[in-house]
């Protein structure tokens, strides 16, 4: 076994999950649709080995769960790009509602055919732009949203804070790098110093903060 999925299977076992070996195979059946799905649409970065997928994708999209209680949560992946985190998420059985937000029509397309080749009950997969999809009749509020790649510009606090429930927050993974997070009230809920992932911080905004002070 790579290094990088031991590592990842670890982690597993770390959280406690149930029924390591069947998670493992789920996992392996999603990296085999990533690595070949994206070789046709760049859903994550090419220049990155598919072996580091299980560290950097998968373990990284997972540290939520150490923080977060997800059960019976309505939660948005916005920018979700590869289905990350939110397909990870829903991998461990969390419990929760989850939508998959994406602006580009070809991503969209191919994560629509991953949600149904994985069986993920409770995933939908929405193109759209944030600031459209906050204007769309019928969709959920939401108790969680998601953002792992994408910068928390001005232009997203009204429509993220229209998706999000009064009680809800917007939950950010961040590296070294803050600076879209001055001038917001934000609390830090998970720090790591981790020799595989580097410096990594989850933090969390409150939906009646999302805004400049």
């Amino acid at each position: 076994m790579i290094i990088e999925k031991q590592i990842f299977e670890d982690y597993l076992i770390k959280l406690g999950l149930p029924d390591i070996p069947q998670l493992m195979g789920r996992f392996e059946h999603f990296h085999k649709l990533l690595t070949e799905h994206n070789k046709q649409v760049n859903l994550v970065s090419r220049k990155m080995p598919p072996q580091s997928y299980w560290v950097q994708h998968f373990l990284d999209s997972l540290l939520a769960v150490e923080c977060l209680d997800f059960a019976d949560k309505t939660v948005l992946d916005f920018g979700t790009g590869g289905g990350l985190p939110g397909i990870p998420i829903q991998l461990v059985s969390t419990g929760c509602e989850m939508v998959l937000l994406d602006s580009t029509a070809k991503k969209t397309k191919i994560l629509t055919e991953i949600v149904e080749a994985l069986s993920l009950s409770n995933t939908s997969v929405e193109c759209a732009r944030l600031e459209d999809y906050a204007f769309l009749a019928r969709r959920p509020s939401f108790d969680l949203i998601l953002c792992r790649a994408v910068a928390l510009e001005e232009r997203y606090y009204s429509p993220l804070r229209r998706l999000l429930k009064p009680s809800g927050h917007l939950v950010m993974y961040k590296s070294r790098s803050m600076a879209d997070l001055e001038g917001i009230k934000h609390t830090q809920i998970l720090a790591r110093e981790d020799e595989h992932l580097g410096q990594r911080s989850l933090i969390q905004v409150a939906q009646r903060d999302l805004m400049k002070r």
